[in-house]
C-alpha cells in the first residue's frame, strides 16, 4: 500500500492552519498521523490537501491556572504521561494515556487527534468525559468552547464542520475528595484496542458520594456517560463500598443498561455485557483507591 499523492503543508500558526483548512475543499489537519495517514493508505479517505500541525508550538502546551488544566490539542500521548502538571492535577489522564498503542504511537500520537477520530474505543475520551473536560474550537470567526460530551455524534463523528480546529483540552480541577480511575480490558497486555473501558470519578464527602461519573467505552457507538450508573452512585454512603457490597453489581447492570455493544472481530455483544460488569467495577474500586484519606 502507497500514499496517494497530495500537497502538504505546515503553517506555523493557528491562524494559518485554519485559513488553509477553510480554503481547500478536499484538506485535513493531521496532528499525529497515526490514524490518518494510514486510513489514506488504506484508501478509507482520500485528501488532496493535508495541512500539519506539528510546528504550531502553541497546540503542544500543557500548562494550569488556578481553576482549570490545559492541554494543546498536538500534545503527544508520550509528553502527557511524563507531564508534571498532568501528573499532579490528573493523573488518571497520563495512566490512560500509557495505554494508548505502542511506544512508537504514544510517542507521535496527540491527544486532539485520539479525540478527533472519534472511534468507540478511544482511550482518552472516557477520562475526559468523566472529568467534565472541554475543548477549545477555532475556525476563522474565532474560538468557542465546547463540552467534550456533546462533541460526538456517532462512532468517527463530531460536530467539527469545514475549517473548524481543535486546539485544546480544557479540564476543570478536581474538587477535594475527588477520586478517579480508568480501566481498560483488550485481548492482549499491551497495543491492544480496548474491548471495553470504563472511567469512573467520585467525590466522598463527610462519608457520602456527593458526586459521580460513570463513563463507557466502546460498548456503543461513542464513549458515553452512563447516566443510570452515575445516579446510582449519587447519595450513596461510603460503607455501601465495601468490596462485596451489592452496590458493584447493581452498577455494572446500570452500565450495561446504557451500552449498546456490537458483534466484531475482537468479541461479542454479549461477551461486552459480561465483561462490562466487571470492569465497571473495578473501575469504582480503584477511583475509591485514589481517593485522598481526608475525604473519607
Amino acid at each position: 500500500m502507497h500514499l496517494p499523492n497530495f500537497n502538504f503543508h505546515q503553517p506555523t500558526s493557528i491562524h494559518d492552519a485554519i485559513a488553509l483548512l477553510g480554503n481547500n475543499s478536499n484538506s485535513a489537519a493531521m496532528a499525529g498521523g497515526t490514524d490518518l495517514l494510514v486510513e489514506m493508505k488504506k484508501g478509507l479517505r482520500n485528501h488532496n490537501e493535508v495541512v500539519s500541525l506539528a510546528k504550531i508550538n502553541e497546540m503542544k502546551l500543557i500548562f494550569e491556572d488556578e481553576v482549570n488544566l490545559y492541554i494543546g490539542a498536538c500534545a503527544t500521548h508520550s509528553e502527557i504521561i511524563v507531564s508534571p502538571l498532568v501528573n499532579k492535577n490528573l493523573a488518571v489522564l497520563a495512566e490512560a494515556a500509557a495505554e494508548i498503542g505502542s511506544e512508537q504511537v504514544r510517542n507521535t500520537g496527540t491527544i486532539g487527534g485520539n479525540l478527533c477520530t472519534a472511534a468507540s474505543c478511544c482511550d482518552s475520551a472516557p477520562v475526559l468525559l468523566a472529568m467534565n473536560a472541554s475543548l477549545e474550537i477555532a475556525n476563522m470567526e474565532g474560538a468557542r468552547t465546547l463540552p467534550l460530551c456533546e462533541f460526538f455524534t456517532f462512532n468517527k463523528k463530531t460536530i467539527l464542520e469545514k475549517g473548524d480546529l481543535v486546539t485544546r483540552v480544557i479540564i476543570p480541577k478536581s474538587a477535594p475528595g475527588t477520586g478517579a480511575a480508568y480501566v481498560k480490558f483488550g485481548l492482549r497486555e499491551s497495543g491492544c484496542i480496548s474491548v471495553v473501558s470504563v472511567a469512573a470519578r467520585l467525590r466522598i464527602v463527610a462519608g457520602t458520594c456527593v458526586d459521580a461519573c460513570i463513563v463507557i467505552g466502546a460498548v456503543a457507538p461513542t464513549p458515553k456517560i452512563s447516566s443510570q450508573a452515575t445516579e446510582l452512585l449519587k447519595g450513596k454512603k461510603i460503607s455501601e463500598f465495601s468490596e462485596n457490597s451489592i452496590l458493584f453489581e447493581e452498577a455494572g447492570d446500570a452500565a450495561v443498561r446504557d451500552s449498546i455493544p456490537i458483534d466484531d472481530i475482537r468479541g461479542g455483544a454479549q461477551f461486552r455485557r459480561d465483561v462490562l460488569k466487571v470492569v465497571t467495577r473495578r473501575a469504582i474500586l480503584k477511583a475509591l483507591e485514589a481517593l485522598s484519606p481526608p475525604s473519607l
